[in-house]
């Protein structure tokens, strides 16, 4: 008693029938809103807050950038030591910075009308710019300044200051920390 071929194609069918009128069409689901797109973040990888708030919708009028932290008036008391790491005087000063770009400032009123300019990173390290050998020029001619700022991301009231100055009468570290007024 052998199955016949019709009989074969009779029975796939009926199974093919079977199969597939159980199958309904897929219907998509409106998704939900996500409460987290509504926040708006900073898109701009110059930025200090770059991609803070992400995901949300891209917005680079919420970005702030590294020479815009450190803008402000400080008042600094300028410890000066000497090559030998001994402290040979110390000073207040009243120190202005002013952005020029998103990473560049200038740094006034460590010396007379003498600007120092500084390139800034994201990790708010800022450096100061050399235009001649070792540094730019400072107070006088045969002075130069090199050296670095620092803030911390957190902390908007103090800024550290580590400057080195090379004159021909030697070599001075001025250091010390800068508070915002």
């Amino acid at each position: 008693m052998g199955l016949t071929k019709s009989s074969c194609y009779l029975i796939v069918g009926i199974i093919c029938l079977l199969l597939t009128g159980g199958c309904q069409k897929y219907e998509d689901v409106p998704g939900q809103s996500d409460p987290r797109l509504a926040r708006k973040y900073c898109n701009d990888p110059e930025a200090v807050n770059f991609n803070f708030d992400f995901p949300g919708t891209a917005d680079n009028s919420v970005c702030y950038y590294p020479a815009d932290v450190f803008a402000g008036n400080y008042t600094f008391v300028d410890s000066v030591y000497t090559s030998a790491n001994k402290i040979a005087f110390t000073t207040p000063l009243t120190l202005t910075i002013q952005a020029q770009s998103h990473g560049k400032f200038d740094l006034s009123g460590l010396c007379g009308g003498s600007t120092v300019h500084f390139t800034v990173n994201r990790t708010l390290r800022a450096t100061a710019d050399s235009t001649i050998l070792n540094g730019q020029a400072l107070c006088r001619v045969q002075d130069t300044v090199s050296g670095y700022l620092i803030r911390k991301l957190g902390d908007s009231t103090r800024m550290q200051v580590i400057l080195t100055v090379v004159s021909d009468t030697g070599a001075t570290i001025h250091q010390g920390t800068a508070y915002k007024q």
